[in-house]
């Protein structure tokens, strides 16, 4: 393996504080492309977090504050980017976090159309509705900061809970949310992802990847 000589100079011993950073913010300039600094720029935002916790506001304007940390930064993405992105009406059933499993509203919801969740079995992370086309399209969402990605096992429990409600399959549909692809947990659940079902990361808001089945 070899640096290019520009990408060596960065670790020059002598290089410290303003200077280093200087010297990194001229190579970055000079060698990635808009899209790459916006990468970089929406992962950082996503490390730093925020001691305070996260703010997310819902489609229908609502705020609600989670916990700090990356999976609800992830969570945070998939509502006011992915949400508003790829579905045509979008709205917010469900939303759980580390801190607090079952929020009685989400919960409320989640009955008043059938879905019966069970805290201590299929948990999901985020339910996103889509009211746009006749029939609503309901998109399970698993945040995967670590582990927990939408596997085939996660697939099948889920439709369980969608078919007794009465939803077609047609009507369901499944998305593993990433920070980036260069994490640990994408690397880690890649090889467990369920045909059939979608993944996304946070710093490539425009794109998506499709697990076509068939």
């Amino acid at each position: 393996y070899a640096l290019k000589p520009d990408f060596a100079t960065l670790f020059d011993p002598i290089l410290q504080g303003n200077t280093l950073e200087k010297a990194i913010a001229a190579f970055q300039a000079k060698h990635l492309s808009k899209s790459a600094l916006a990468r970089i720029s929406i992962m950082l935002a996503g490390a730093a977090g925020g001691s305070a916790g996260i703010l997310v506001t819902f489609p229908n304007g609502e705020t609600r504050q989670l916990a700090p940390g990356p999976s609800s930064v992830i969570s945070q993405a998939a509502i006011e980017v992915f949400a508003k992105r790829f579905l045509e009406n979008p709205a917010v059933l469900w939303l759980s976090e580390s801190g607090n499993k079952i929020v009685l509203r989400d919960d409320r919801i989640a009955n008043a159309i059938g879905l019966r969740i069970e805290a201590d079995k299929n948990l999901p992370d985020l339910i996103l509705a889509d009211l746009g086309p006749a029939e609503p399209l309901l998109v399970f969402v698993e945040v995967v900061a670590t582990d927990g990605a939408i596997t085939p096992r996660r697939q099948e429990a889920i439709y369980a809970i969608t078919d007794a409600a009465g939803f077609s399959r047609s009507q369901v549909a499944f998305l593993t949310a990433y920070q980036d692809r260069a994490t640990a947990g994408f690397k880690k659940t890649v090889t467990q992802l369920a045909w059939g079902s979608f993944a996304r990361f946070a710093s490539e808001p425009e794109q998506i990847i499709i697990l076509n089945d068939g």
